[in-house]
């Protein structure tokens, strides 16, 4: 009896042993259930598995598609391929499929501090993802558009880009800030140097353009006559951000009185013309709206934006039209998260700041400064080549 009794003992025993995880099979199920295939005769064609490459913090698979097959369509299944594997999973085509499954997850939240700052560079930090931090470059992409839904990190990740570009180049920066939302988030920074305008709403938005698009023209004259084509090929150090917090408000649409339209469709036009030309003669504008429609960003500010940064996204349509693709809207709902695209979409995971941080390193680099001189504080932008050019990675 006892000898009958120790066959089912081992059948359940091994029953308990977990099995080993298997991704690769995983993936294979989620394309053979979402039907990734085509149909070729009594045969299903679907994407082949030509290598696998363990990278430590990930695994990558490399796929071959059949042809015809377009990449996008792993869009369509990355939030099944997700919960299938339960980890982070990004795709980049380049001739092949590479499927990047990471071992561990994005962190819900880090906060700003010190070691995030690059001095002397115009580079700001985006966030983390899988591979370390990622920073955006201003002097390589000038704009940026921000979107996504109310309460989900836009305001805390462009406080944090105007933190650190103070931080960076606090002696070359100055800022005009469109503060949209009655000034609740910015007008506090007036009374910082760097910070020129406060704008808190469209008649206050459509003075401050009037001074940013007058000395816009103003540099475009220094240009020409120096012979200048580009602000990176010039000894000129400073640099204007334009920091549109809520382009909505600009809208003519929204906008309800028959003069605050008239307004808007200045402030709009300006905008466009800040981003088709302002970048040249170092002019940098960040734009954000929780409704990127558009109506709220205008064609020629979109068209000539190429850095993205999208929060979640209340739709697919939204999604599309802040990044030209779709996957805003599968974010899931972590304030700060976030996908950066420039060339190709990247999920991070924004630092955060709140203005205590801010005002405390503020403050301890305000007496940083009482120990230097200052040079060239309120000269204006072509006066300054006596300043050394700037070098460019």
């Amino acid at each position: 009896m006892i000898e009958l009794l120790t066959i089912p003992a081992v059948i359940l025993g091994a029953a308990l042993i977990p099995r080993k995880r298997n991704d690769k099979r995983t993936i294979q199920q989620v394309l053979i259930n979402r039907k990734i295939c085509f149909k070729k005769g009594d045969n299903l064609i679907y994407p082949k598995l030509e290598s696998t490459h363990d990278r430590g913090t990930h695994t990558t698979y490399i796929y071959t598609l059949p042809k015809g097959m377009p990449s996008e369509v792993f869009d369509t299944i990355l939030p099944a391929l997700k919960e299938a594997l339960n980890r982070e999973v990004e795709y980049e085509y380049e001739g092949v499929m590479k499927l990047r499954v990471f071992k561990g997850k994005l962190p819900k939240k880090w906060s700003y501090d010190k070691s995030l700052i690059q001095k002397g560079t115009w580079e700001v930090p985006i966030g983390k993802n899988h591979q370390g931090i990622l920073y955006h470059n201003f002097e390589h992409y000038p704009h940026i558009l921000v979107g996504g839904v109310t309460r989900f990190g836009k305001t805390v990740f462009m406080k944090e880009t105007f933190h650190t570009l103070m931080m960076n180049m606090g002696d070359d920066v100055e800022f005009y800030i469109l503060d949209l939302k009655a000034g609740l988030e910015f007008y506090k920074y007036k009374a910082f140097p760097q910070v020129k305008e406060v704008a808190c709403d469209v008649y206050e938005a459509a003075e401050t353009l009037i001074n940013v698009t007058d000395e816009l023209k103003r540099r475009e004259l220094m240009f020409r006559d120096k012979g200048y084509t580009n602000i990176l090929d010039t000894p000129i150090k400073k640099r204007t951000f334009i920091i549109v917090d809520e382009g909505a408000e600009l809208s003519p649409n929204i906008v309800k009185d028959k003069k605050g339209k008239k307004y808007a469709e200045f402030c709009q036009a300006s905008l466009s013309e800040i981003a088709r030309i302002g970048g040249a003669v170092g002019m940098r504008l960040i734009y954000a709206t929780q409704y990127p429609t558009k109506e709220a960003v205008p064609m020629q500010v979109k068209m000539n934006i190429v850095a993205r940064m999208s929060f979640i996204c209340a739709s697919r349509i939204a999604s599309q039209v802040l990044l030209d693709e779709v996957g805003a809207e599968d974010l899931p709902s972590i304030p700060g998260r976030a996908i950066y695209m420039v060339e190709k979409k990247r999920t991070v995971q924004v630092p955060y700041i709140d203005d205590k941080i801010i005002y405390d390193m503020m403050e301890g680099e305000h007496e940083t400064r009482k120990t230097r001189k200052s040079v060239n504080d309120h000269r204006p932008i072509g006066d300054s080549e006596d300043k050394a050019s700037t070098t460019h990675s």
